[in-house]
């Protein structure tokens, strides 16, 4: 499987509230090219879609700030969240590290 160029992952939570086990999670990645589906991998084409993001390098002990100032910027600019997510991390697997910080 190829990477999709530029390279986006995200995933989605559909269980609407925190839970252990038996998650219902949705990942995404872009890809380049057709492949068959398995069992457990299914590739579809999804319509573009807006999306609120931030860049950080650093621990864990920060990103709570992180998603607090994503989760700010959509509303004070009159957006809202179309899916029901308590904690929205998007995870980009980058083969380049990137200079820019927050």
């Amino acid at each position: 499987m190829q990477d999709g160029d530029p390279c986006y992952a995200l995933a989605i939570f559909h269980d609407g509230e925190y839970k252990e086990n038996n998650v219902d999670v949705e990942v995404q990645k872009t890809v380049k090219g057709n492949y068959q589906n398995t069992k457990n991998v299914i590739f579809k084409t999804e319509p573009p879609i807006l999306i609120a993001s931030a860049t950080y390098q650093g621990g864990y002990e920060k990103i709570n700030a992180v998603n607090a100032a994503v989760a700010n910027w959509v509303q004070d600019n009159g957006y809202i969240f179309a899916v029901y997510l308590l904690t929205f991390i998007m995870l980009a697997l980058m083969k380049r590290k990137t200079q820019t910080n927050i």
